[in-house]
């Protein structure tokens, strides 16, 4: 869903001898099978090609900018930036589906990329061309039985916004006269993702055997279920609805209602809201808005999503955000929300904690119980990579954050995963760190000085509360139950290795004892579970009143080993 910005003129309601925009045609896949499959293999086959051109340019760069001067290195560097970022633009534009939103996405990480790609693909969040009306109202047919001019008073033709899968116009209610914003999704969207997630499929793998490193078959997986998610817009309804209520109470952040008389699964009607893109600074400046507290309300409001809310608007792109004077954030388009279970959110909340104090520890156990690395690793080396990268990183603003290059950055990545190639980024974290990227880049252009751990400061202190103790106990038992449960698969599979002559080790005196100390606890715990379940199952068949003194000696042989075994769990050492 979008908005209008406040800027612009006054749009006519009436849909009479007005003129269809030019643009591009819509996507017009072949109707005979056929021909759809010869379309869908060449539309691949562009996709690839686009891909092809651009990484094999770079290619070339690499071994030709070791011969020329660094000048003209540099020259040749940023006109090949121009160049690539223009064909991704062309290709986005004349193919449509996912390459759109792939380009809105790289187009909001101004902190990361060259501005060449920045300015250039930045044309995709208003420049997207609009499927003709006669395909709009083809579709209304389709999921209510009549079209537009049947349903509302009006239904502008002109849409105000076209996305990757859909479109929106503006209309009004015939009951009331209420403006709303209608967004329709492009008529067989469904086949055009599915082709364009298969060519991305096969980049992904290529990608894979060249930097083995960084999961990319990760990244392609949960890149796929948000897509599909986003198909479905009875599911973007329910988010739309409890983000409005997470901020009914909160004047500053603005969330369209849903109309859910005019909501399927292939349309989504909301109310209309007003205000200028987060993206035009200049344009928010002239209305009198300090574009430092646009920025600093961004933070804040994310905050409240991640550690209060535990439910976050996942797509923050300059398309998505408006801002009325106030200021006022207005959020649209809620396609790609993502919520936070508790146990990542504990874990979250350690995590910020520890970052704004500077806790290296708290930090290490954050990640370990995040998910980011694995629980066999060493926690000295854990720390001594945590200690490296907030010396590096923490206090920096996002005007210094650009000007550290993509080179640095990589190397600094390909020295960690060096070190750690279990290090691994949980399925749950892929939009947690997309969305702070995107929201980097948007402050870097409305308060390029903001330093947006100071800003968090005060919320993650405020919404960090008293440690849920019932919740650590079951979380600590479910570990367990799980460890145990794996347990003789995995000492199947060491045996075979041992026996087969396939399993080396090197073991020094820590960790010799770590190891022993390790044992010692599951078999403390193990011999505390049995003897537990032992007199409970005494007590179960033997005992016939509490009063009596057998009842009394089972019930302290139950009670004083199970808090033993509980406190071993919270104790975690």
């Amino acid at each position: 869903m979008t908005a209008k910005a406040a800027t612009d003129p006054t749009t006519d309601a009436s849909s009479e001898n007005r003129e269809i925009p030019s643009g591009s045609p819509p996507i017009d896949i072949p109707p005979t099978p056929v021909g759809e499959q010869i379309y869908l293999r060449r539309r691949a086959l562009r996709i690839l090609w686009v891909a092809f051109r651009i990484f094999f340019s770079y290619f070339l760069y690499k071994l030709g900018s070791l011969y020329v001067p660094r000048m003209k290195a540099a020259e040749w560097k940023e006109a090949l930036h121009r160049k690539n970022a223009l064909r991704m633009q062309k290709a986005a534009l004349t193919l449509k589906g996912l390459l759109i939103k792939v380009g809105q996405f790289m187009s909001a990480r101004v902190d990361l990329l060259p501005d060449a790609y920045t300015q250039t693909l930045s044309l995709l969040q208003d420049q997207v061309p609009p499927a003709p009306y006669s395909t709009i109202r083809t579709r209304f047919i389709q999921e209510f039985g009549l079209p537009p001019e049947a349903l509302f008073e009006t239904f502008n033709e002109i849409p105000l916004a076209s996305a990757s899968l859909g479109q929106v116009h503006e209309a009004t209610l015939r009951e009331d006269g209420m403006r709303v914003a209608v967004k329709v999704q492009y008529p067989e969207i469904e086949q055009i993702v599915e082709i364009d997630l298969r060519a991305i499929r096969w980049i992904v793998w290529v990608l894979q055997k060249v930097m083995t490193n960084i999961r990319f078959d990760v990244l392609y997986t949960e890149f796929s279920k948000i897509v599909h998610k986003e198909l479905d817009y009875f599911v973007e309804a329910r988010q739309a609805e409890q983000f409005h209520k997470n901020f009914a109470s909160d004047p500053r952040i603005v969330v369209p209602k849903v109309l859910w008389n005019y909501t399927t699964g292939r349309i989504l009607t909301l109310e209309f809201v007003e205000g200028i893109k987060i993206s035009r600074t200049e344009e928010i400046r002239r209305a009198g808005i300090d574009t430092k507290a646009v920025a600093t309300l961004l933070v804040e409001s994310y905050m409240k999503q991640i550690l209060q809310h535990r439910f976050f608007h996942g797509d923050p792109h300059p398309g998505n955000l408006f801002v009325q004077p106030g200021p006022r954030l207005v959020f649209v388009d809620f396609g790609l929300m993502q919520q936070i279970d508790t146990g990542v959110h504990r874990g979250m909340e350690k995590m910020m904690i520890a970052i704004i104090d500077r806790e290296i520890t708290g930090i290490a156990r954050a990640l370990l119980d995040l998910g980011f690395i694995a629980r066999t690793e060493r926690m000295e080396d854990i720390e001594n990579v945590v200690r490296f990268f907030m010396d590096r990183y923490r206090d920096i603003s996002p005007r210094a954050f650009k000007r550290i290059t993509l080179t640095q950055i990589a190397q600094d990545l390909e020295t960690l995963f060096h070190v750690y190639p279990s290090l691994q980024v949980p399925n749950h974290f892929i939009l947690v760190g997309r969305t702070a990227g995107m929201l980097n880049g948007l402050c870097s252009q409305l308060d390029p000085d903001l330093n947006i751990i100071e800003i968090a400061e005060p919320y993650a202190k405020k919404f960090v509360g008293s440690p849920d103790f019932v919740g650590e106990i079951f979380s600590r038992g479910k570990e367990i139950a799980i460890a145990l449960i794996e347990l003789p698969v995995v000492l199947r599979n060491f045996l075979e290795l041992a026996s087969n002559g396939q399993f080396r080790t090197r073991m020094n005196s820590e960790d010799l004892t770590a190891i022993l100390t390790k044992i010692y606890k599951l078999a403390y715990r193990t011999v505390l579970a049995g003897f537990i379940v032992t007199m409970t199952l005494l007590y179960s068949n033997l005992v016939r009143s509490f009063n009596t003194p057998i009842g009394i000696v089972l019930s302290t042989l139950i009670v004083f080993p199970a808090l033993a075994l509980l406190y071993s769990f919270v104790r975690r050492k």
